[in-house]
């Protein structure tokens, strides 16, 4: 079947870097081994997932996390395996606004639509899960087994659907919604089709009106269990009228924390062979600001409400407002590559930064100002001369000059701790 078996070695090799962050036993080799020892025990007595679930909240939704190191390591491995079979990953979403900025930047006139699936991991259907997976017959019978024994223990919880928090729900969600994204991206007249989660945006030819897409997406195998919303932030549908001379129209949406301008007017580029490209003006969304600046929020109460010595506060501000200033390299821990993150690298599409000049301001008037409740609170805990230095932190330097900073796998898990 080309699946790993459910082996201390191969738990082994599942370690990745969120684990590391949490789990201190995976750092020391023994323990570690221990833990696969221990993982390889439970799954060969059928009570892996006993247990080893617990509740908390994401966004203001129910969500679950495996509170086990065993059931961690239990967990990677039934995914690799899953994925293998099923060749599922989630987006690229890097490639994909590349792509979307590419199609916007077209003349020709075209529609957006922007569809959004109403509590998308919960009202999955668990039965009709297991149902394809038996009857594909691409999976071993250890990994079916296994996958049932987790449902069986969401069950006991009362868990609707698949569990949010939980990696197995992400490979689930894709598998099953690929026949739909395969489906609806081939039909006549969709220009681009892109899927992250929940959020789907496509951009058609003008014929393809509302009721048109709807009956697109009414011949398409959308998994059961699942609908889409039909009011909200997340719906949009726009037309985009041809590129002309006449007059600037400007029509907006968001999309993967990018808010997307598009005009109705186009430059010429090239040199020899003149082409009209629409112009397009990408920023980062609202959304994302507001939720960097309650981030920095986050960051002034949790050193206000903390009792540890002014030094020690002081360090791990600074280093949570570096994590939100700055960028940082993240190393898979089980191959070692490297992926860059952090403000430049999360909005790197961005063609105007002028809100992020804004969060300076924010901050600013946050460490200087004397209007509101915490800027009180600032000046009474943090001297002049500290709040100073803090001051030459910024967040458009650390985009436009892509500044870097370093962490250890100990600084991320108490940076988070803000924020949780």
């Amino acid at each position: 079947m080309n699946e790993l078996a459910y082996i201390p070695r191969h738990f082994r090799k599942c370690v990745k870097y969120k684990n590391l962050i949490k789990i201190e036993d995976f750092k020391n080799n023994d323990k570690l081994n221990k833990v696969c020892t221990n993982a390889y025990k439970k799954v060969q007595t059928g009570c892996e997932w006993t247990g080893s679930i617990s509740t908390t909240s994401v966004k203001g939704k129910r969500a679950y996390t495996l509170s086990t190191p065993e059931s961690l390591l239990v967990n990677n491995l039934l995914i690799n395996n899953i994925s293998y079979r099923y060749k599922t990953k989630c987006i690229d979403r890097d490639v994909t606004i590349r792509l979307l900025i590419s199609h916007l930047k077209d003349s020709y006139g075209f529609t957006v639509h922007r569809l959004d699936v109403k509590s998308f991991y919960e009202s999955f259907d668990r039965n009709s899960i297991i149902h394809k997976l038996k009857s594909d017959a691409k999976l071993s019978r250890k990994t079916l087994f296994t996958l049932d024994n987790l449902f069986k223990e969401l069950n006991l919880l009362g868990v609707e659907g698949l569990p949010r928090g939980m990696g197995i729900s992400s490979t689930l969600s894709e598998l099953m919604m690929s026949d739909f994204d395969t489906c609806l991206s081939s039909k006549k007249g969709i220009l681009f089709y892109s899927r992250f989660v929940d959020d789907i945006i496509i951009l058609s030819t003008p014929s393809v009106t509302k009721n048109k897409l709807a009956e697109f997406i009414s011949d398409a195998p959308f998994p059961k269990g699942l609908e889409f919303h039909k009011h909200g932030p997340k719906v949009t549908y726009k037309k985009i009228k041809k590129t002309s001379e006449d007059s600037e129209i400007i029509e907006d949406f968001d999309f993967l924390g990018y808010q997307f301008k598009v005009k109705s007017i186009e430059n010429e580029i090239g040199t020899k062979l003149k082409v009209g490209r629409r112009i397009l003006e990408v920023e980062v969304s609202d959304e994302k600001i507001e939720k960097i600046k309650k981030r920095i929020i986050s960051s002034f109460c949790k050193f206000i409400s903390s009792n540890k010595p002014l030094d020690e506060k002081l360090s791990i501000l600074r280093k949570r407002l570096d994590f939100l200033s700055k960028n940082y390299p993240l190393v898979n821990a089980s191959d070692k590559s490297q992926v860059l993150s952090g403000i430049y690298f999360n909005y790197k599409y961005t063609s105007n930064p002028d809100k992020i000049r804004k969060i300076d301001n924010f901050y600013k008037s946050l460490l200087f100002g004397n209007k509101s409740n915490l800027s009180k609170r600032i000046r009474k805990k943090i001297s002049y001369k500290d709040r100073y230095i803090l001051s030459k932190i910024s967040f458009f330097d650390g985009f436009n000059e892509k500044r870097f900073c370093k962490f250890s796998y100990k600084d991320f898990k108490e940076i988070k701790q803000a924020w949780i």
